[in-house]
């Protein structure tokens, strides 16, 4: 499983990066030359030191200058190797930097590709945990693989090759703790695994939580339920400290248990070379070398059984990544798919809906939209009003019968000409943490500021923007917060107009507001919709005064005509 989630999640953005990667492994192979040369110069300074002249091959070389050469050669060598280390940690850590963009790009790419039916079965806050902290942990996992697994194995090897051809018997002693500590280090790797994967998921479910609450945070001071709040999120918190305690109690149990490991090989080691100085088998620069290069060789040692747990908190994360870009549940254009043109004539045809399996929205769905006409569509919750309005925009497909657009199946349509070709004004405005113009903006990829302001006058937004502070540029706070519910869908109408849109699609724009603010946003809605086609979802009879056509979703078949006296009635007639 790790092997193939972290190999799959990296595996495109580590490409992305091969060069600086492919730099920072070259760097750690000059560094590893530096480190396993150190050990030399203190060797031959101490034989020197210890016989009193100069090693043979040096000749009759001044035994204080052969020790003077030494420790600047030490310094040389050990220089070297720290610049060596930081140009391949640079490397290291931005390529890993780079390739976590890459990857966050493209995990939140595919979410927005993804359907609602996806979406709606996945907490928000689950999902940016996903988006943050999970890619923090691949990214440590990259960097450790990158700036310090390579240069352990090389290390390691380098080591191992030295120690053996210094003394073949000094590196089989060191070497009989080495596959103890790997059966060690496999075992521990499943447990970190499956412990991290537990606190991931609790992480997740605390961050779902918190946003959950204080994206609702008026609702919960407005009834008081602060108490009730905080012990929801005291509830996740304690869970996520309790199974992220329990994590490091099991990597701490390692440590002492690998070191005691290793321990009992370089003492092994000590007293076989010992022997070997005493009997006069090996002089004491040789031991330093051999205890040298044993150190070198358990260093890596240690710190690849320390890195299995770092790879095996980034498998938990990337576990959790992968079933993200895995995800394949889109609404996806069809072979060969068509752009759409504008909009004239909407029918949907014996369509059938259901969000969930057995519990069908539409069932034999009719209904037809003129070009240029403005429908309303009325109906009790629940009965799929708002639904029509999602299959008409493709954010679902239906699971019977068709949409068509001017004659042409919506899935044969391209999704994204298909939705620049609509403008979508939703119950509860959705609006940007920007500013008024940047809101209305929104509405269209080619909004230049003068149809920005013409748009807004169109929706009547001009008739309260001279009370903003900073008129046109005023920040509206994170959903529009500093504005009334009539504000906010007058700028939503405006982000509708400025988009030039050929169908326009309303879900209940007077819900929940006063007699005069419903009648600022019909007359909005009046002033926007010139010239295109227009289907409203409502409960308002008011909305009726400017409908052509009124369709009640119980009976699609028959034709609501509505009056527009000052007090309207609906009377019914068969079309």
């Amino acid at each position: 499983m790790f092997r193939t989630d972290l190999a799959s999640v990296l595996a495109a953005p580590a490409r992305a990066t091969a060069t600086p990667l492919g730099l920072a492994a070259g760097v750690s192979v000059l560094r590893i030359g530096l480190t396993l040369a150190q050990p030399w110069p203190i060797a031959l300074a101490v034989d020197t030191v210890t016989s009193g002249a100069a090693p043979a091959g040096l000749g009759d070389a001044d035994p204080r200058l052969v020790v003077a050469g030494c420790g600047l050669a030490l310094i040389v060598v050990s220089l070297g190797a720290g610049l060596l280390d930081m140009a391949g940690e640079r490397l290291a850590q931005g390529a890993a930097e780079r390739s976590g963009a890459l990857l966050r790009q493209r995990m939140f790419e595919h979410c927005l590709a993804l359907s609602l039916r996806w979406h709606d079965g996945q907490p928000t806050g689950e999902l940016v945990s996903r988006l943050t902290t999970d890619v923090g942990r691949v990214l440590d996992a990259l960097v450790a693989l990158c700036s310090s697994a390579l240069a352990d194995v090389l290390l390691l090897a380098g080591s191992l090759l030295l120690l053996v051809l210094l003394d073949p018997g000094l590196a089989l002693v060191g070497l009989t703790v080495v596959p103890v500590l790997a059966v060690l280090s496999v075992r521990q790797r499943r447990r970190v695994r499956a412990a991290h994967q537990r606190a991931r998921s609790e992480s997740g479910r605390l961050t779902a939580t918190a946003t959950d609450l204080l994206r609702n945070v008026r609702a919960v001071q407005a009834f008081g339920r602060a108490d009730h709040a905080s012990a929801a999120f005291r509830r996740r918190n304690d869970a996520v400290a309790g199974v992220e305690i329990g994590a490091i109690g099991v990597e701490s149990r390692w440590i002492p248990l690998s070191e005691a490991v290793l321990a009992v090989g370089t003492g092994l080691v000590l007293v076989a070379g010992g022997w070997q100085v005493l009997a006069g088998g090996l002089s004491v620069g040789t031991l330093l070398v051999a205890t040298a290069y044993l150190r070198q060789l358990y260093g890596p040692v240690r710190s690849l059984t320390r890195l299995s747990g770092v790879l095996a908190k980034a498998s938990a994360s990337a576990s959790r990544i992968a079933a993200v870009l895995d995800a394949d549940v889109a609404v996806t254009d069809r072979p060969g798919a068509i752009p759409a043109a504008p909009i004239r004539r909407v029918q949907l045809r014996d369509v059938g809906f259901a969000y969930e399996p057995g519990h069908a929205v539409l069932t034999a769905f009719d209904l037809d939209l003129a070009a240029g006409e403005l429908v309303c569509l009325i109906g009790p919750s629940g009965a799929g009003k708002s639904t029509v309005l999602n299959l008409l925009l493709r954010l679902y497909d239906p699971d019977a019968g068709q949409v068509l657009i001017d004659g042409h199946d919506a899935r044969h349509l391209q999704q994204r000409s298909l939705r620049e070709r609509i403008a979508f004004v939703p119950q509860d405005p959705w609006l940007l943490d920007g500013t008024v113009a940047q809101n209305i903006a929104f509405g269209s990829r080619t909004a230049t500021r003068a149809g920005v302001i013409d748009a807004g006058r169109l929706a009547h937004v001009d008739e309260f923007i001279g009370r903003l502070p900073l008129g046109w540029d005023t920040p509206l706070g994170e959903g529009g917060v500093r504005l009334s519910g009539g504000q906010r869908r007058r700028i939503a109408l405006a982000r509708a107009a400025v988009s030039g849109a050929s169908l326009l699609l309303l879900d209940e724009p007077t819900a929940a507001l006063d007699p005069a603010s419903a009648d600022a946003v019909l007359a909005a809605v009046v002033a926007s919709r010139r010239g295109r086609t227009a289907l409203i979802v409502t409960h308002d009879e008011r909305v009726a005064r400017i409908a052509d056509r009124v369709v009640d979703i119980r009976d699609p078949h028959s034709a609501l005509v509505p009056t527009r006296d000052e007090h309207p009635t609906l009377t019914l007639e068969r079309r």
